[in-house]
């Protein structure tokens, strides 16, 4: 039997875990409790070791990675490489952030039902720094949050691949303090300044090896939140990378920006959860009740929302 997200959070009578279950020492028991089938163990068991899983996804999602080529294309005409949010206005984006393939498998690794909250289109290689996404997207209780690259085409070797550290995501987390940011309100040249040398050098501290992710269209590599993971250099010029990130958050959470928090300190940057299924808004909660946001991300939140927002970089 298939462990679905419906059998997860919500409609069982377990309640979600504080910690996500590839963290824990009862995932095996949590496994054959929701009757998970060995592809949903292999990928659970994954995650946990190594930080991540390569999936297939299937020729229907294959078919959408063409579609969603198609949709977004405009929008890298001037020399744009990175659209964020596209979802808003694809139906293919949105149908392959939303694929209850990945839906699925995640609820269950996890042991909270996962929603997509952010998508990112890239036509060529993005050549990002080396980072962990809980500097820029984490939750409350810790770990609730995870990426997905999508391959839209075959990823070749020279333009600029995905790049990640195995195993790097057992580090302890950096925060901004972490970094060597010693004031209650970092700023992003703070990150440029002080967190990415850090995460370098405990990279290079650690003796974690490079690998790169050359994958097919319809794969997708599934990383959690503290793997640590970039962009390689594009060594051919005239090349494309057309690829799909897609974030996601847990229900029942706190979420959190860390970049622009003080997470020792108790202020965290709260954001609210937009799932890229419905469109609908996914309130941050403590303990069962609501958790405060600023005015500004309200307003921020509702802006995207009603505009259908896209943002390009």
């Amino acid at each position: 039997m298939t462990a679905t997200s419906e059998g997860i959070s919500g409609r069982s009578s377990h309640r979600p875990p504080s910690t996500p279950w590839i963290d824990s020492d009862g995932l095996q028991s949590h496994l054959r409790r929701i009757g998970a089938d060995a592809a949903t163990c292999d990928f659970a068991q994954a995650l946990g070791e190594r930080g991540y899983a390569v999936i297939e996804l299937g020729e229907d999602a294959r078919r959408l990675c063409d579609q969603a080529v198609a949709q977004t294309e405009a929008y890298f005409e001037d020399g744009m490489n990175r659209v964020q949010d596209a979802w808003r206005r694809s139906p293919a984006v949105r149908a392959l952030a939303s694929l209850p393939k990945l839906i699925g498998l995640l609820s269950a690794a996890y042991g909270r039902r996962a929603f997509p909250f952010q998508t990112l289109n890239f036509r060529r290689g993005s050549q990002q720094d080396v980072h962990a996404d809980t500097i820029h997207f984490h939750s409350e209780p810790a770990g609730f949050m995870c990426g997905v690259w999508i391959a839209l085409e075959d990823v070749e070797p020279g333009c600029g691949p995905l790049t990640y550290y195995p195993g790097s995501h057992k580090l302890p987390v950096m925060t901004m303090r972490g970094a060597g940011v010693n004031r209650p309100d970092p700023t992003p040249d703070d990150y440029a300044r002080y967190y990415l040398k850090a995460a370098s050098d405990r990279l290079e501290d650690g003796g974690f090896v490079q690998q790169e992710a050359l994958l097919r269209k319809g794969q997708a590599l599934i990383w959690v939140a503290n793997l640590s993971h970039g962009g390689s250099a594009i060594v051919r010029p005239e090349s494309t990378r057309r690829s799909l990130v897609v974030h996601f958050f847990f229900e029942n959470c706190v979420y959190h920006t860390p970049m622009l928090s003080d997470v020792e300190g108790g202020r965290l940057h709260v954001r609210i959860g937009v799932d890229a299924r419905t469109g609908g808004w996914v309130w941050p909660m403590r303990d069962g009740w609501p958790a405060a946001v600023s005015p500004r991300t309200l307003a921020i939140t509702l802006r995207d929302t009603f505009t259908r927002r896209v943002h390009r970089f």
